[in-house]
């Protein structure tokens, strides 16, 4: 059941997936940036007492979470514009069958069409 998606579709998907990844990028220099300040003025000596320390040091610690979800994406991204190049854009990396449309639409990015995706999101629950 495999059909291909128009070659329009997917340059416009490829446009959103750049601008997506160029924000992306942006967000985490950003983060990046922040927590080094963040950083340098916990481990400075700065804070006045043990629980601005703490404050700080969960501050630092989000921040780093939230810069490793920014990498996770940025990842996705490239991986989607690379499929965009080989065109294997739109194909479900589990069973081969096309993603939806709708799925694209909501997330470019998608790597599973919404039947593998709810399979595999079940089995982690289950595990």
């Amino acid at each position: 059941m495999v059909t291909t998606i128009t070659a329009s579709k997917v340059l416009a998907f490829k446009a959103e997936i750049e601008e997506h990844l160029r924000c992306l990028r942006e967000e985490a220099r950003e983060e990046l940036r922040d927590t080094q300040q963040m950083g340098e003025s916990t481990f400075s000596g700065s804070a006045h007492d043990r629980t601005e320390e703490a404050e700080q040091a969960a501050a630092v610690a989000l921040n780093l979470m939230n810069l490793s979800r920014h990498t996770d994406e940025i990842r996705a991204c490239i991986e989607a514009l690379h499929r965009i190049e080989e065109g294997e854009y739109g194909i479900c990396l589990e069973c081969g069958d096309d993603i939806e449309l709708n799925r694209l639409h909501a997330n470019p990015i998608a790597v599973r069409c919404v039947r593998c995706q709810s399979a595999g999101e079940t089995l982690r629950a289950v595990s």
